[in-house]
């Protein structure tokens, strides 16, 4: 169990808006010292493999390569730290991601800091695994994922159209969804089953949630 009161902690987002509100909110609590702030995936590298931290708060998405990368760089250079991500996503498949890559929390930017900090803090103390409760329950997601490496391939927009592949979006839904036409659409699900090395979109989804395919063709 850590000491909360000498915690060390990076933040790393490509927001520095971001970081600066989380060091000035954490800074309050008179329990954590930010020792580095980093905006890109080889910042926070630098950081971890030269600074000794107890915890890192990355977003789920930070410029420089792709999802979860930090998450994996803190594993590898600073093992017994944990790592706690804040996403603006309110996906559960990002949610699991981010939880079978060994981050210990995951939370969403739009909680109130007064609600966000607690849960920093218990996740410090060797809580079990947090997800935002406005996600709901994952008991339902089993446990298999696909390999870290393979999830780490996919960019931030792909996730997203993963995500909504995963509630049983079809192209045309998806698009309005996200913004985008039904062509990049389609480019980014042909990405997707690529990287995955999936057959086809249940194929995918199947990959991502642990169930047969044929639980998602009919969603």
């Amino acid at each position: 169990m850590t000491d909360l009161a000498s915690t060390r902690v990076l933040l790393v987002d490509g927001s520095q808006l971001i970081t600066e509100g989380l060091r000035i909110s954490l800074h309050r609590t008179h329990c954590f010292r930010v020792v580095g702030i980093a905006h890109t995936v080889a910042d926070a590298a630098r950081c971890l493999r030269s600074v000794l931290v107890d915890l890192v708060v990355t977003d789920f998405d930070v410029p420089g390569a792709g999802p979860l990368r930090t998450v994996r760089d803190t594993a590898q250079y600073r093992p017994s730290a944990r790592v706690v991500v804040l996403s603006n996503a309110d996906s559960p498949s990002w949610a699991r991601a981010a939880l079978d890559a060994g981050a210990v929390a995951y939370l969403l930017k739009t909680s109130p800091v007064a609600e966000l900090l607690p849960l920093i803090s218990a996740a410090v103390r060797g809580a079990p695994a947090t997800i935002d409760a406005r996600l709901g329950s994952l008991a339902r997601l089993p446990a298999r994922m696909p390999p870290p490496a393979s999830l780490g391939q996919l960019s931030a927009r792909e996730f997203d159209v993963l995500a909504e592949m995963a509630k049983g979006m079809d192209n045309a839904r998806i698009a309005q969804r996200l913004f985008i036409s039904n062509d990049t659409v389609k480019t980014h699900v042909k990405a997707i089953l690529r990287k995955l090395g999936a057959r086809d979109r249940a194929h995918a989804v199947a990959m991502v949630l642990g169930e047969s395919s044929e639980a998602f063709v009919t969603t």
